[in-house]
């Protein structure tokens, strides 16, 4: 299989992965906050989890992520405090973006649940895609010599 490919099918694993990281974390904060009303009216967690989810994947946050991704690649960005700030600053302006920040949905503490889950996703990508940022671009060790 071609090395570009190779790479692009872990850089999209990566992402769904860290997306589902930040999913996670953001529903595991809404649920500490939330457990009450869980509790009362029987409804799963899961559900919260796949909603959340179904909001970081979203159309408004593939763009800048390929953008994102894009850049780190090119340019063989393989920080993972590179890759954590630009998570939990990505999420904040979605969080922002979305027109959330006005309707306080997070139960006032929205800016640290989204910079955290943010910064879990970015850690994540990291340590499945961007640690090896660039990589397809290397000559492969066993071409060299021949």
């Amino acid at each position: 299989m071609n090395i570009l490919l190779k790479r692009i099918l872990v850089v999209l694993a990566a992402f769904l992965a860290a997306s589902f990281a930040a999913a996670f974390v953001i529903a595991f904060a809404l649920l500490m906050e939330w457990q009450e009303i869980f509790a009362g009216t029987g409804t799963g967690v899961g559900w919260l989890v796949v909603g959340v989810f179904g909001l970081v994947v979203s159309f408004k946050t593939l763009l800048p992520a390929v953008l994102l991704i894009a850049l780190t690649e090119s340019f063989a960005i393989r920080s993972v405090l590179f890759y954590a700030v630009a998570g939990g600053a990505g999420l904040v302006g979605l969080y922002h973006g979305l027109g959330l920040a006005e309707r306080d949905v997070l139960v006032g503490r929205d800016l640290e649940i989204m910079a955290g889950a943010g910064i879990a996703a970015g850690f994540v990508y990291w340590a499945i895609a961007g640690r090896k940022a660039g990589c397809w671009r290397e000559p492969d060790a066993s071409s060299v010599g021949a």
